[in-house]
């Protein structure tokens, strides 16, 4: 079953965590010249032979991968959809996808109802609320693969499946 609704579920704040994500939006605006290449993106493994070893340290290898990932993807999306790329792309709110899954993922959710996620200051478990609307689409969810989180009005995180 796949889960059509986003919903917007807050995450308990964490300083980490609001960090990993405007180093993740560092990450991406940083190489997204590179990217740009005048006019003429580059693929994603281009891109990422490139600029990984410029970038990396910042965050964990998996977040470093799906920041350049995300670049390129971002410039495939624009030339496909008739856009007339003139200059690199920026992004100005932090955000990160963290991938989820088993051991080894950005993220997993936790049976004691915990959101256990990798930061820049180390993996944190942190409390989450989810909508009444939207608790019965996230309980019958067969898989998430991926959140997104982000800043909401300067003060609380949010996460989007």
């Amino acid at each position: 079953m796949l889960v059509e609704r986003t919903a917007q579920i807050v995450i308990e704040w964490d300083d980490d965590l609001a960090k990993t994500l405007k180093v993740f939006t560092e990450v991406m605006n940083e190489i997204s010249p590179i990217c740009f290449n005048s006019g003429k993106p580059l693929s994603a493994l281009t891109l990422h032979k490139r600029v990984y070893h410029r970038v990396k340290g910042r965050l964990n290898a998996q977040m470093t991968c799906t920041a350049i990932r995300l670049v390129a993807g971002a410039y495939v999306a624009a030339k496909h959809n008739g856009h007339e790329i003139k200059r690199p792309f920026r992004w100005k709110k932090p955000y990160a996808l963290f991938l989820v899954g088993k051991r080894g993922r950005d993220a997993d959710f936790r049976k004691d109802g915990k959101l256990s996620i990798w930061t820049v200051g180390g993996r944190k478990k942190l409390g989450y609320t989810i909508p009444d609307y939207f608790k019965q689409y996230f309980e019958k969810a067969v898989m998430i693969d991926s959140i997104i989180v982000k800043i909401r009005k300067g003060n609380s995180l949010v996460m989007f499946l």
